[in-house]
Parts: C-alpha cells; sequence; structure tokens
C-alpha cells in the first residue's frame, strides 16, 4: 500500500515539472519569435499592430533577369579525316592527351597510301574526260519571252551577272500580261464597276475603274500604257471626291528568270511591248554549263586528296593540324577515320528558357554564366543562336538558348552551369516594394497615408510604373524620392501556430537563422525534451499533437 502512494507521488511530481517546463518551453519559443520579428521589420520595412507597412521610396538600381540552367559542352572541336584507303599503323596520343600543331599524331602503311594514290589519280583521268564533252556543251545566250506583254520593270542591266540578280530581285524583268496595273485604296463608298480618276506622281491623270472591293479594301485598274510599277498615285470619284491612295502594281504579272552568264545587253525600255518569242536579252561568258562547273568542283577536291596522299607518303606519318585536346582517334571498331581535336579555347551552355521570356532574348545579348563546381566567379558569355522550336512539357513550353563563354581551366563538358540574362535595367530608378503597388485594367496606384485610429489606407495616388521584378518595380512618375508608401502585408501561414509573422520566413532562409527553430541550432536546449523525457506531451515534437501525454517519463 506505502508503495502505490509512493508511486503516485512520483507521477504527481513529474507531472508538475512537465508542465513547468512546458510554459518555460513556450515563453522561450514566444520571446525569441517576437524578438526575431522586431529585428526584421526594423531591418525591411515598419509593420503597424494591424499588419500595415511602410516603405520610402528610393532612388536605386533595378533589373529583370531570365534565368537557365544546363551543362557545359566544347564548342571548338576540329575534325582531321585521314584520306579513304590509308591504313594506320600506330596511333600516338590517347582520348584526352593535348597535342600542339605539327605534332606527330599516326604513322601510315605506305603500302596503302600508294594504293590510295593510285585510286585517285584514275578518278582524276575520268573526270578529266567528262569535262572535255562538258566544256562543249553550251547554254542559250538570249533570254527570250514566252507570251507577248508590256515591259514594266528591268531589274538587268548591261554587264550584270545574271544570277547575283535574280539573287537581289527574283527577277531580271517583269511584264504586264493584261494591260492593267492596280492598286489598293481604303474607301467605304466606292463599288465595283464605280468610273474613278488616278493621279499619278508626276500630275497625270489616267481613267480607271473599281475592279472589287473586299471589306473596305477597293482595287482599281487602270491601262498599263504609261503609269510606272511601284509609283504612287491618287484615285478620285466621279464627284472629284478623294477617296484615297495607294502603290501601283502589275494586275497580271510575268517574271523574266535566268540563271547563268553576264549581261550583255538588254533589248526592250520600260512601257515598251513584247512580241512572244522575241529576244529581250543577250548574254556573254555562257560558255559552262552547270554540269561542268560541277565536275571542275569535284576534280579541285581530288586534287587535294592526291596532295594530302604524297605528303602522307613523303613523311609516312600523320601531323596534328590544331592545338588542342584529343576527343577521339580513328578506330576499326566503329568505322572513324577521324581525329578529333578540341581547341580548348571556348564552350557553350545549352539554357532552357521559358516561353513567357523568350522572346526577349536575342543574339549577341550578354550573359553571366557561373560553374559553381570549378569557382564561385561569374564568367562573361554571349548568346549564339536561339532555338525558336519549342518543347512542350506538362504544359509548358521552353526553347533553348545557346550562350558561349570562354574557356579557363577546370571547365569540363558535362559540368552543370547557371545563366543569369539581363534583359533590362535602369540606374537611379525610383523604386518601392512590388507589393505596395496595387493596379486595376486601365491604371496604377499607391497608398501614401495610414490612419491609424481607423486602422484605413488614404492618399491613393496614381503612378506610371516602369520595369519590374519579383520585388521591386519602377515608378516613373508620381511618387519621388523620400515619399513614403503604405500597403497591407501579404497573409500567409504563420509560424509554430502565431499570427501575424509576415508568412514565417526570414531573409535568406524559411525559418529561424541557423535552423529550423532557434538561433545556432535546430533544437531545443537539451537536446529538444524535456527533463525525464524525450518530448512534449502529446506528440514527438515542439508542435501541438492529436495525441495524448508524453512518453518515455
Amino acid at each position: 500500500m506505502e508503495q502505490k502512494r509512493r508511486r503516485k507521488k512520483i507521477k504527481a511530481s513529474t507531472v508538475v515539472k512537465a508542465v513547468i517546463a512546458l510554459l518555460v518551453i513556450g515563453a522561450v519559443i514566444t520571446g525569441a519569435v517576437f524578438f526575431l520579428k522586431e529585428q526584421v521589420k526594423d531591418k525591411y520595412a515598419k509593420t503597424t499592430d494591424s499588419g500595415i507597412q511602410s516603405a520610402t521610396v528610393q532612388s536605386g538600381y533595378i533589373s529583370t533577369t531570365v534565368y537557365g540552367t544546363g551543362r557545359l559542352e566544347d564548342d571548338d572541336s576540329e575534325t582531321q579525316s585521314v584520306p579513304e584507303g590509308v591504313t594506320l599503323k600506330e596511333i600516338l596520343p590517347d582520348v584526352g592527351d593535348t597535342v600542339r600543331k605539327g605534332d606527330e599524331i599516326a604513322t601510315v602503311d605506305l603500302s596503302s597510301v600508294l594504293s590510295a594514290m593510285a585510286e585517285v589519280q584514275g578518278k582524276i583521268d575520268d573526270l578529266d574526260a567528262e569535262l572535255k564533252d562538258a566544256a562543249e556543251e553550251e547554254i542559250e545566250d538570249t533570254i527570250s519571252s514566252a507570251v507577248p506583254g508590256r515591259v514594266k520593270k528591268v531589274y538587268a542591266q548591261a554587264g550584270d551577272d545574271v544570277s547575283a540578280v535574280m539573287i537581289r530581285d527574283g527577277a531580271l524583268m517583269l511584264l504586264s500580261l493584261d494591260g492593267y496595273m492596280a492598286l489598293d485604296i481604303e474607301d467605304a463608298s466606292l463599288s465595283a464597276g464605280d468610273a474613278v480618276t488616278v493621279t499619278v506622281s508626276d500630275g497625270k491623270e489616267y481613267s480607271g475603274k473599281v475592279e472589287s472591293r473586299s471589306g473596305d479594301t477597293v482595287t482599281v485598274i487602270l491601262t498599263d500604257n504609261g503609269p510606272a510599277y511601284g509609283d504612287t498615285a491618287s484615285v478620285t470619284d466621279e464627284d472629284g471626291r478623294a477617296a484615297g491612295s495607294g502603290t501601283l502594281y502589275i494586275h497580271d504579272p510575268l517574271s523574266v528568270v535566268g540563271y547563268a552568264g553576264t549581261v550583255k545587253k538588254v533589248l526592250y525600255e520600260e512601257n515598251e511591248k513584247v512580241k512572244a518569242g522575241k529576244k529581250i536579252f543577250e548574254l556573254e561568258n555562257t560558255s559552262y554549263t552547270a554540269n561542268y562547273e560541277s565536275l571542275l568542283s569535284e576534280r579541285s577536291s581530288l586534287e587535294e586528296t592526291l596532295l594530302s596522299l604524297v605528303g602522307l607518303y613523303r613523311t609516312g606519318s600523320v601531323y596534328a593540324e590544331y592545338d588542342g585536346t584529343v576527343r577521339s582517334v580513328p578506330s576499326e571498331d566503329d568505322g572513324t577515320s577521324e581525329f578529333v581535336i578540341c581547341q580548348d579555347r571556348t564552350m557553350t551552355v545549352s539554357v532552357s528558357i521559358d516561353e513567357t521570356n523568350i522572346l526577349s532574348l536575342s543574339v549577341g545579348q550578354e550573359v553571366d554564366v557561373s560553374v559553381t563546381s570549378i569557382s564561385e566567379e561569374t564568367f562573361s558569355g554571349v548568346i549564339t543562336s536561339i532555338d525558336r522550336s519549342g518543347t512542350s512539357t506538362n504544359g509548358v513550353t521552353t526553347y533553348t538558348a545557346e550562350v558561349q563563354i570562354d574557356k579557363t581551366e577546370g571547365m569540363l563538358s558535362g559540368m552543370s552551369a547557371s545563366a543569369s540574362i539581363t534583359i533590362e535595367s535602369v540606374e537611379n530608378a525610383l523604386i518601392i516594394p512590388l507589393e505596395a503597388l496595387k493596379q486595376t485594367s486601365s491604371t496604377a496606384y499607391v497608398y501614401t497615408s495610414y490612419d491609424e485610429e481607423s486602422g484605413t489606407l488614404g492618399g491613393m495616388t496614381e503612378v506610371e510604373t516602369g520595369i519590374s521584378n519579383s520585388s521591386y518595380v519602377e515608378i516613373r512618375s508620381g511618387l519621388s524620392e523620400g515619399d513614403t508608401v503604405y500597403y497591407q502585408e501579404k497573409k500567409s501561414s504563420s509560424f509554430s501556430g502565431f499570427s501575424g509573422f509576415g508568412g514565417g520566413d526570414f531573409p535568406g532562409g524559411n525559418s529561424f537563422p541557423g535552423g529550423n527553430s532557434f538561433p545556432g541550432g535546430s533544437d531545443f536546449p537539451s537536446g529538444g525534451s524535456f527533463p525525464g523525457g524525450n518530448s512534449f506531451p502529446g506528440g514527438g515534437s515542439s508542435r501541438s499533437g492529436s495525441g495524448g501525454k508524453g512518453s518515455n517519463g
């Protein structure tokens, strides 16, 4: 009986101790929370008891930045091929070795070189025979009109290269086939068939008529005898009312084209009529056909190969043509006959960019790149290409931008890299926290006063904004440096059940500095438990739970 009473006394004593400890811990938690809360408020913003924050309009730097990640890749690799048919006796460098231009990288089997030389010479002999036949072929030295028409635009002049004119203008000459020029104007009152007067830039007038209309767009036609292609003309109706103006174009055009030679003579001038089958251009330098040029190019390539083989036969070795690191060597296993040498000057990062930001990027734009595995330093890069064929994943479309940077010691292909691309920035801008800005469909405004007694915001002031980022917004007009703005602090989940803590987040982290609870660590003093136990009553942590009393007591 005595023992039972004694046990009851011990249990009561333990409960008392636990309650006292809980009160002490709760007081400490409350004090720490409000102490740190006040520190954050003093440093970053002033907050009233009702959750109203204030901020001073300041002058500073603001920028909008796009971020992306990718992997480093070598982008200055050069391929050095061994001529077809040549057998290598020994490959001297291993993959990863560094070589200098002129270093011996392989020895060759001379008999295989001789065989390759004989084969190439045979191909050259065959091409020479084909070239002889092709030299006798000729393309036409004139260009004729296939149909009758009126010359409205002459692009090619004597001495012009035919292919160059074609690339520049898309045609050597333009003909009008149906006898009409046309122009489009915007006029709601004219109808198809209406008679009009067309006045060209030199003041000359021509009779015209409305051919058709589509919506408010009216097509007017007039004679092609006189009006110049590309001239600006105005239209008036039968009552003399100005109906609009436009650029004259050929109503039914035909492009006269060619592909080789030089223009020797142009036989027709603009506005002249030409009959079907009539010559309109005389050409020169048309002796060789495209087939001849192709054969000549092929022979030139074989000449280079033969010279390379002669050099191999004389030295018996292959020599590096570039400085750099050997990335791959010829292999019989995969059928390759090339040395790949990376010159180790530049690298690229393929960065994925969200669809909302891709249109803000351009080739040549500067980029800051960090490779944290080798250095905390930021490297300067530049966008070299943008792939605008997007990839969609889970409803989000991303695009790829290639960023080139100078290669430095320690950079290896495959390393992770981060890119920071500043889209727009402003120096000495007036800035306020983004939270302070209120917007409607037509305007943006801020509050410049706060009544503590009534707890209401006032002084609504319309502002003009500039660029913004996730934290701040530029104010272009409506406020001055030193003005104060007021705004309701955002409501979010609070720390450990305490309300009004501003979301429970401190700058630089999601909890208290140093951990998830008290400063300096992630646990309560004495290992995060009560004297004589391993947890709070009702659970295994500092948060309230739904269980019973603490255990291990």
